[in-house]
């Protein structure tokens, strides 16, 4: 523990200082779509580039006058037909003199401007000339460490006996990140993590941190649109062939549903997965745009001996979780070597772009999974790639968007939409998708229902009325089909989902929501033949009602209430779930402390109505809480401005459940009826 000691004394002593201002937490938008994500997928976010980028844009405001389509987009916060309609007004208007001229522009209204606001400015500002010089040094430093740790010990830190325990490190989770960044144009930074349970400077990581990334990125200069050395992400048209970067399915923002940004991105976060590593180049030249890439990486996977058919060995999984905590996760670290290479032709026209994107990989060793009838159709082998072609466009006021790609094995998958305007007051969208069962693409990130663009086909309608400036609704129908079997599903199967969000905000000091979520589908139904070859599958129906309200009494002072309930319901019976929080933020205008106390009541009767909710944590950190039993859970997280440019956090969390010996499985698994966390936290800006 040593080197953490020294880290934290040398932040903490540290005299360097800025004129920076404090970090904005994470906007309501993106806290919804983080629990809808999670709620589908099962799996907490670990990529916070996005966060990373808004908290950077809260101290280096992004000028709407100056600011591009590209640099809109990067906000997160704005769909097309919004940016489409900001270009306009500007090009029209001429430069806005104030931020209140956005109230003017259609489509915007006011709890939209309300999450712009921290991001952006204006003024008669000129379109900038930097030199590479420049770009070195009109920059922000960013240096943060985060330590974390579960204080009750899981069975996988005990000793047994004789026997030594299973994880071989401490508890303690460990991020050390220093990032260089100069918005639009210059980006480079190491992180460097350690999970619970790996060992750290010793044993099978004397080097350190089980995790190590690193980037160099320079935007926008001369011919060069991006230049990517070391790690970063490729995303290319709708998903189809690759996106590594976050993407949000199906949530409240409804009409946020096409993937955009740049086809090369910087990566800085801390997933150990999902980016490249290696070298990217976009040039450039008039309405034309290409990309190339090439990356080669190391993966984890469950490498198997070699047999009569596999006289090198293979592996039967690519392993994601970047966990090296006991001996069998050692065993299967960096067994297998990946080569990607691809790239993206692009043609901007006015308002109109077409391009091409293609992908190869190919793998040290063969992939072959065990056999099951779910997953005949996923890509086994070395090589595997794919191709595409997407385009968007305007035509008056609808924006019209695709990707329709062929994978290595000749199947197909496409995915169109439409977003239009069709009065002042209520914008919708449509779109439409088939993916087939046997397309297979490494990195897909395509809008749909599963977590990958295969096996399904969907019509997903939507529409935002806004009824006063004050009341707006938010609808969505999304109906879908999978025409093979899934995992846990048996049988071809169909479902569909439906979201209906009323958001009241009479002023900046108070905004209501009431949401109400219906899905139906199907499942296995578990029975205890377990040589039955074909299992029964039956309907699942789940609801979800919740109701929050935001209010602020005071500058000082801010309130949030949530009451969620969901029922599941199956052949069997029915499921039923709730949860209830109080959250006080107190930000005393003298004092450079804020105070964030939640207090959560939830009752679940079983683990098919748990309930998701985003917690407030340290910067950065998507704390994201899974909800099922019975008890209460508490937390309390508390930043100190110490001076300009230095910030601490410190925030404890601790779950209590009724009637539990025990929580959690496997070796995670804690005897008792309680779980704490704490976590320290300091960042420095120079």
């Amino acid at each position: 523990m040593k080197p953490l000691y020294v880290s934290i004394v040398y932040v903490l002593l540290s005299t360097w200082a800025s004129a920076q201002q404090p970090e904005e937490a994470l906007p309501d938008m993106q806290e919804s779509m983080l629990e809808e994500a999670a709620a589908a997928t099962d799996m907490v976010p670990e990529d916070d580039t996005q966060w990373q980028r808004l908290s950077i844009y809260a101290r280096r405001k992004l000028s709407l006058n100056t600011a591009d389509e590209a640099a809109l987009q990067s906000l997160g916060l704005l769909h097309p037909l919004q940016i489409n309609s900001f270009l306009a007004y500007r090009q029209l208007m001429g430069k806005l003199v104030s931020i209140y001229e956005l109230q003017a522009i259609p489509g915007f209204d006011q709890e939209l401007i309300r999450q712009l606001l921290p991001y952006v400015a204006v003024g008669n500002d000129l379109a900038p000339h930097y030199t590479l010089r420049d770009y070195m040094r009109n920059g922000e430093h960013s240096l943060l460490l985060r330590y974390s740790r579960q204080l009750e010990r899981a069975k996988g830190y005990l000793k047994k006996e004789a026997a030594a325990p299973h994880y071989l490190g401490s508890p303690d989770k460990l991020l050390l990140r220093y990032r260089y960044s100069f918005p639009q144009y210059a980006s480079w930074g190491i992180t460097m993590k350690k999970d619970a349970g790996e060992q750290f400077f010793k044993g099978a990581q004397r080097a350190g941190f089980d995790f190590y990334s690193a980037h160099l990125f320079i935007r926008n200069y001369r011919k060069i649109k991006a230049l990517a050395l070391g790690d970063f992400t490729v995303n290319m048209g709708q998903g189809l062939v690759n996106w590594q970067a976050h993407a949000t399915g199906k949530s409240a923002a409804v009409m946020n549903m096409k993937r955009e940004g740049e086809v090369l991105r910087p990566y800085s976060a801390t997933g150990e997965f999902n980016f490249f590593r290696g070298i990217g180049i976009t040039v450039q030249q008039k309405a034309w745009q290409l990309t190339g890439f090439l990356s080669h990486r190391q993966l984890d996977g469950n490498l198997l001996p070699p047999d009569s058919l596999w006289k090198e060995g293979h592996i039967s999984s690519i392993i994601m979780g970047g966990y090296h905590r006991a001996a069998n996760e050692l065993a299967h670290q960096n067994t297998v070597q990946q080569l990607s290479g691809g790239g993206n032709l692009q043609y901007n026209g006015n308002r109109w772009k077409v391009g091409t994107n293609v992908i190869y990989h190919h793998l040290s060793l063969p992939l072959q999974k065990k056999q099951a009838p779910y997953n005949q159709f996923e890509f086994s082998g070395q090589e595997a790639g794919s191709a595409s072609i997407d385009y968007a466009g305007y035509w008056k006021n609808v924006h019209f968007f695709g990707e329709t790609a062929m994978s290595y094995n000749g199947h197909m998958a496409t995915v169109n939409g439409i977003l239009t305007s069709i009065s002042p007051r209520v914008d919708m969208a449509l779109l439409y998708r088939n993916y087939h069962p046997a397309y297979q693409a490494m990195y897909s990130n395509a809008f749909g229902d599963g977590y990958k663009a295969a096996n399904e086909s969907g019509v997903y309608i939507a529409a935002t009325v806004n009824i006063t400036p004050q009341l707006k609704v938010n609808v969505y129908a999304d109906l879908f089909r999978f025409p093979w079997q899934k995992f846990k599903i048996s049988t071809p199967s169909d479902g569909q989902q439906h979201l209906l969000l009323f958001t009241y905000s009479p002023s900046k000091r108070l905004m209501a929501s009431i949401r109400y979520r219906a899905e139906s589908g199907a499942a296995n139904i578990p029975t205890a033949d377990t040589a039955r070859l074909m299992k029964i599958v039956m309907p699942v129906t789940k609801r979800n009602i919740r109701c929050q309200l935001q209010v602020a009494p005071g500058q000082e002072i801010t309130l949030q209430s949530r009451l969620e309930i969901n029922y599941y319901r199956t052949l069997y019976g029915k499921q039923t779930g709730w949860m209830a929080y109080q959250q006080v933020r107190y930000k005393p205008k003298k004092v450079p402390v804020s105070i964030t106390c939640r207090l959560t009541a939830f009752s679940t009767t079983s683990y098919d109505s748990r309930i998701y909710t985003i917690e407030s944590s340290v910067l950065y950190d998507y704390a994201l809480s899974q909800l099922y039993g019975k008890g209460w859970q508490y937390n309390t997280t508390v930043k100190w401005r110490v001076r300009k440019g230095l910030s601490c956090w410190v925030r404890i969390q601790q779950v209590f459940y009724a009637d539990t010996a025990s929580i959690g499985s496997g070796w995670d698994q804690i005897n008792g009826h309680k779980k704490s966390v704490v976590q320290l936290q300091v960042q420095q800006l120079f």
